[in-house]
């Protein structure tokens, strides 16, 4: 009984819907009403114990095969009232043991670690699994309050109160209500693991955190110590309910760090860059372009289309020998050149540079511009958006400019020191020159003498 109090008594962060009817050494016990006290009842565990619970199993398809049990308690709920569990579901601790039969399981054995072969000193842990036992029970359950009986009644008369809501149960006349009980571990029901203020440093980011970095991501808001500012003040009022307690200040959970966020941001950013609903966009975009100048020139593939290269362009590449090679499957990749870029490139198209830039939309995309040098300083003859900077991307994207100008016959390629770009240009332009900036060449050497 003095363990059962002392346990009550650090239960503070309980919010006010569980109602308790149980408390043990390991486990406490209670239900709640509906789904959202639910929710809030687990996130108050799962802040308060520092502990994280995977699913474990769910017989919702089980239950609805067939007819539901009828009874009169369910563990430790007895208010003189039929209940029937609709559903339950299981969840362990992440530290528990697998579902299946794996190798990690030798791990769990009473030698701390057994392992087989020579060396040794490669051998590393491949699982968090250490053998946990502790579990979290939910059932949802259906009460049938019209159909209650006195305290003390005698077994004959629940009987002759079973059949009567038997009956209406087939006749689809018994009204009933839900409730959720729950059976929540404590601290001390976990095994193999140590539970302490250090578990918080490394616990997975919170679903609704990570969602919340991918919305201002997608607004173009990626500067890590402005995320820091706006996730911690969304976790205190946002992601905190009234009676819901506040995560610690250091659970990496709620309050990520900034190299967490950063990875996050880089995730978000490589997802984000294949939009279908920008593409679309971008479509509508286009017609109104090519209205505004039919002069122009427009190349647009969307990077969910599967497209062989035209077999004119296909045939500027010297290398490109078979079909197979010339498909660009899945990739993005728009080109554009205006009249007045197609009379600057035949005029000043002797010299010509070649460089990428990036960072310039929300998108991880490279900008490739063509420049030449014109009477009054240095003018882009022409733009194109690839995928990804490979060399296939970039000669397939010089090809159409290539196909577009065919009086186009340049002497002299600047790039900075990019192997892609020297080897597409050597493909589409095999008989130019090629040089290399000074500056990228001085950067290079710099790098080449710190390595």
């Amino acid at each position: 009984m003095a363990e059962a109090d002392q346990t009550r008594n650090t239960l503070e962060w309980l919010p006010d819907c569980f109602k308790v009817l149980n408390i043990t050494k390991n486990t406490v016990s209670g239900f709640v009403t509906n789904k959202s006290d639910l929710s809030t009842v687990l996130e108050c565990h799962k802040r308060e114990t520092l502990t994280s619970f995977i699913v474990w199993s769910d017989d919702k398809r089980k239950k609805e095969k067939g007819p539901h049990r009828l009874v009169w308690q369910v563990e430790d709920l007895s208010e003189d009232v039929p209940l029937s569990v609709t559903n339950r579901i299981i969840h362990c601790c992440q530290h528990g043991n697998p579902r299946k039969n794996c190798k990690t399981q030798e791990l769990f054995s009473e030698d701390e670690h057994i392992y087989s072969g020579k060396r040794k000193r490669m051998y590393i842990q491949t699982t968090k699994k250490v053998g946990c036992t502790a579990k979290l029970f939910i059932r949802y359950i259906r009460r049938f309050d019209k159909f209650s009986v006195e305290k003390g009644a005698s077994k004959v008369r629940k009987q002759m109160i079973m059949d009567t809501l038997k009956a209406a149960l087939q006749k689809n006349e018994a009204e009933s209500s839900e409730i959720i009980h729950i059976n929540l571990p404590l601290e001390t029901a976990h095994q193999h693991h140590k539970i302490s203020a250090e578990s918080a440093y490394t616990r997975n980011i919170h679903p609704l955190v990570k969602k919340k970095i991918q919305e201002y991501v997608s607004l173009g808001i990626t500067s890590v110590p402005f995320l820091k500012k706006v996730l911690r003040q969304f976790v205190n009022t946002e992601l905190s309910a009234s009676d819901c307690v506040l995560p610690k200040s250091h659970d990496q959970c709620y309050f990520p760090s900034s190299h967490t966020i950063q990875n996050h941001v880089h995730l978000s950013l490589v997802a984000g860059r294949y939009s279908g609903l920008d593409q679309l966009n971008l479509e509508e975009k286009l017609k109104k372009w090519k209205d505004d100048d039919p002069s122009a020139h427009f190349y647009f593939r969307k990077c969910s289309e599967a497209q062989i290269m035209d077999n004119k362009v296909s045939q500027d590449v010297d290398c490109v020998k078979s079909e197979e090679e010339v498909s660009i499957k899945n990739t993005f990749l728009f080109v554009h050149q205006s009249q007045e870029q197609q009379r600057l490139l035949k005029r000043y198209g002797d010299m010509v540079l070649l460089d990428a830039t990036y960072r310039t939309t929300k998108y991880a995309l490279p900008l490739f511009l063509v420049v030449v040098r014109t009477n009054v300083g240095y003018k882009p003859v022409a733009e194109f958006i690839c995928e990804n900077e490979s060399t296939m991307a970039i000669s397939e994207a010089l090809s159409l400019i290539k196909k577009w100008n065919d009086a186009w016959n340049p002497k002299y390629f600047m790039t900075d020191y990019c192997e892609q770009e020297y080897q597409a240009l050597q493909l589409v332009f095999p008989h130019a020159q090629k040089y290399l900036c000074s500056f990228h060449r001085e950067q290079a050497w710099i790098r080449w003498t710190r390595e």
